[in-house]
């Protein structure tokens, strides 16, 4: 999959959580470790099911599962495991620079 966003992009956030996480939405989160604020996919909801080498994950009902658009060199959920909902900053939907890019992000 081509990432959804390149380097430069400037973004609007929606804080508010009645209308996210959903899966396919982009979202801004703090690192498990570092807390450093980073960008990914939402691929697996709370209480969804993830496949995982070590067979099948349960996610918790406070738990997402995150993964980069650029899966080969992605540092994502495969490598740091379940995300919890209280690390979610927001979902970003709008990209308002650069001009020529301005719009709607697509999930």
């Amino acid at each position: 999959m081509a990432p959804a966003l390149d380097p430069g992009d400037w973004l609007f956030l929606d804080p508010t959580s009645s209308r996210w996480p959903r899966r396919g939405s982009i979202v801004v989160f703090r690192e498990p470790d570092s807390g450093v604020l980073a960008i990914k996919r939402m691929a697996a909801r709370p209480g969804d099911r993830v496949r995982i080498s070590a067979g099948i994950l349960h996610l918790a009902p406070d738990e997402a599962w995150l993964l980069g658009d650029n899966l080969t060199v992605s540092i994502d959920s495969r490598s740091y495991g379940p995300v919890t909902l209280e690390a979610l900053v927001g979902r970003a939907w709008f990209r308002y620079a650069p001009v020529r890019r301005i719009g709607q992000i697509r999930t």
